[in-house]
């Protein structure tokens, strides 16, 4: 495995790029965002129950986006299945974690999604529930979603940790590393799509 993975990075990651660049450039753009947002929202239990719709939205978004579109080849998406290919590739059931940081390319969203994500999606997702909903839903359901992607990264990013290290000293996460190295395995088609969590796959019988 170690002889394949330094084939695989020589063959795969631009010899410009620096892994630690890439967590500083999602670390600064996520906390800019959520400072932001976080800052126009008129707190209340309405805008709590809000944020907690938006998430649940982008779990059951992220289950189905992983499972009908980032594991089959897709006209005009193509290059989002090779990305997902190349993680489940250098990242096996048996070989979880990364060796150096730059490994860390076959993992993390390239920042180039994560400003796409802000600047194109998240308006217009939030215009179209603002047109549904009304204004008001706006601030808090945009906050909702930008909490969302750093959980996402941040949790996905634990699951490829050694075993027993930071917060997998703790039982629920040790679990959710569990479920994502099943996914990893040789029923990478056919389970655990959550990431983040497994409700859904519980829902349409994926979980294993």
């Amino acid at each position: 495995m170690d002889r394949y993975r330094k084939a695989f990075r020589q063959k795969v990651i631009p010899s410009y790029y620096r892994g630690a660049l890439h967590v500083a450039a999602f670390a600064v753009i996520q906390f800019v965002a959520v400072v932001v947002v976080a800052s126009q929202v008129v707190w209340s239990l309405k805008a709590v129950f809000i944020i907690a719709m938006a998430l649940a939205y982008a779990t059951t978004f992220t289950y189905f986006l992983h499972r009908f579109f980032l594991h089959r080849k897709i006209p005009g998406l193509a290059w989002a299945h090779k990305m997902h290919h190349w993680h489940h590739t250098f990242y096996q059931s048996r070989a979880m974690e990364y060796d150096t940081l730059d490994d860390v390319y076959m993992l993390l969203m390239p920042p180039w999604i994560q400003l796409l994500y802000y600047i194109v999606y998240l308006p217009l997702l939030t215009i179209v529930a603002g047109l549904i909903f009304g204004n008001e839903v706006m601030v808090p359901f945009v906050l909702g979603l930008t909490l969302w992607y750093g959980i996402y990264e941040l949790v996905h990013w634990m699951e490829h940790l050694p075993p027993g290290k930071g917060p997998l000293r703790f039982s629920l996460f040790c679990k959710l590393r569990e479920h994502h190295v099943i996914h990893h395995s040789r029923l990478k088609d056919e389970a655990n799509f959550g990431i983040v969590e497994p409700s859904w796959d519980y829902v349409f019988g994926t979980k294993k």
